[in-house]
């Protein structure tokens, strides 16, 4: 049986859970407003997450803000950016293997949100992108500085980073509309699960420095919203073999790069 103390590991994880389901229920009407409004909200929405998660990093992990969001140097920054690139380089170069064809579109452009109206397309693209990179350092911040790190300290590195990816993966599923969950099961799914294995494994490489798998994380946001490029599969399964393919070569190469950096934060199992 686990102990009461054990549950309360989880615990924080579970409130962020229940915070953000929260918030797609209370902002559920936006979507039927345009796009700008709806960029903002979701913006306001990640505020409320991250702090959130900053409250829980003090009061649980016991950190500094300043410890945590410590600068450790550009080095792993730049590694992080370069990864982001070699991802799509892969992603791309293994979609066009299976026999896709490349379609170039207009920049810039609301990649998801076509059907939506908008006032002014750059405006709308500056939020978008806006919405892209503080959405990817909010979700760093809580499911890998807060939730990853909170668990690898009681049960081990491996178990951090899978239960990190869950709610991670968990936390992008919209659960009071049907359409929501089969959409993202049929799109998201692959690419977060597997995301959140690598950005975790990243995180746990560079010892903790956010920065890094932050830089990773954001700069993949803004290629999939601004490359204007549309894929057409010819197979049902392409997406998922070049998506989990790439991460793949990208997981291997953390596996054999030496990014320790002795000045930042280093796990513990209590």
């Amino acid at each position: 049986m686990v102990s009461q103390k054990a549950w309360r590991v989880f615990l924080g994880s579970f409130v962020i859970l229940i915070t953000s389901y929260t918030i797609y229920f209370v902002r559920y009407p936006i979507w039927g407003w345009s796009v700008e409004p709806i960029f903002a909200v979701l913006i306001l929405s990640y505020l409320v997450i991250l702090i959130l998660a900053i409250i829980l990093i003090k009061k649980d992990l016991k950190k500094s803000l300043s410890s945590f969001f410590g600068f450790h140097g550009s080095q792993l920054i730049l590694v992080g950016l370069g990864l982001a690139f070699l991802f799509q380089a892969l992603w791309y170069g293994i979609t066009l293997s299976t026999g896709a064809k490349l379609e170039f579109l207009t920049f810039p452009m609301l990649r998801g949100y076509e059907l939506y109206t908008y006032y002014s397309l750059p405006l709308a693209f500056a939020l978008y992108a806006v919405f892209s990179t503080f959405g990817a350092f909010a979700e760093e911040v809580t499911y890998r500085g807060y939730v990853q790190t909170r668990i690898s300290a009681k049960y081990g590195v491996a178990v951090g980073i899978i239960v990190s990816t869950i709610f991670f993966s968990l936390q992008h599923i919209h659960v009071f509309q049907l359409p929501w969950i089969e959409n993202f099961f049929q799109g998201q799914f692959i690419n977060v699960v597997s995301g959140g294995v690598v950005g975790g494994y990243f995180f746990y490489k560079n010892k903790g420095a956010i920065w890094s798998v932050f830089a990773f994380h954001a700069l993949g946001n803004l290629f999939s919203i601004s490359l204007p490029i549309q894929i057409t599969f010819t197979s049902p399964y392409a997406y998922g073999i070049s998506t989990i393919a790439s991460y793949i070569v990208i997981f291997l190469i953390l596996r054999y790069l030496p990014l320790w950096n002795e000045s930042s934060v280093v796990f513990s199992k209590t």
